[in-house]
């Protein structure tokens, strides 16, 4: 199976990911995994940029294939509509892509927080030792300009944890994984 956690930055993915992971098993890869290459070796928006970033993903994509498809693979991103490179819109094809390819299916989770508290977590020590976004106003500027979504995902939920621990966010979606994706009413 393949888990896409989705939300803004600083929603708490990777930290959900992890707490998934201990529960569930399998591989986390990070969206920042791929990303932080590109930002590493090129200015970011660049086509050098883009190029890297595509090249990474295309190699880490390769390594999951081999990877055997009841094997959970729990990845981060942020899935969003709009912004002038299309980027964010390919690669959720690209898990799409990589979900088929497997012949697995793909749970998409979006994670949701109040704007107050996504604020509050953006600004956490450990974004910045990860080379994640830790400036508010480009959060909210990110919110303003593009649209979360899941469009192709077998099973979809969204889950607001702005009250909840990474631990029981992770807990709410083993629970609903090991339901076969069934979203209560």
């Amino acid at each position: 199976m393949l888990i896409n956690l989705n939300g803004w930055p600083g929603v708490g993915k990777l930290t959900t990911g992890r707490e998934l992971r201990a529960l569930i098993g399998g591989r986390l890869l990070d969206n920042h995994t791929i990303l932080n290459v590109g930002s590493a070796l090129a200015e970011s928006g660049t086509s050098e940029y883009y190029q890297l970033v595509r090249a990474v993903r295309s190699a880490a994509f390769a390594a999951v294939l081999k990877l055997p498809p009841a094997l959970p693979v729990i990845l981060t991103n942020v899935v969003a509509r709009g912004g002038a490179s299309g980027f964010l819109e390919e690669n959720w094809q690209a898990i799409a892509d990589l979900a088929k390819s497997r012949g697995c299916p793909l749970f998409s989770v979006t994670l949701t927080c109040s704007a107050v508290e996504n604020r509050h977590r953006i600004v956490n020590g450990e974004r910045g030792a990860l080379g994640k976004i830790q400036d508010p106003d480009v959060l909210d500027a990110l919110a303003g300009e593009r649209v979360l979504f899941d469009d192709g995902a077998t099973f979809r939920k969204t889950i607001d944890n702005t009250h909840l621990s990474p631990a029981e966010t992770a807990r709410h979606i083993q629970q609903w994984i090991s339901s076969g994706g069934v979203t209560s009413v």
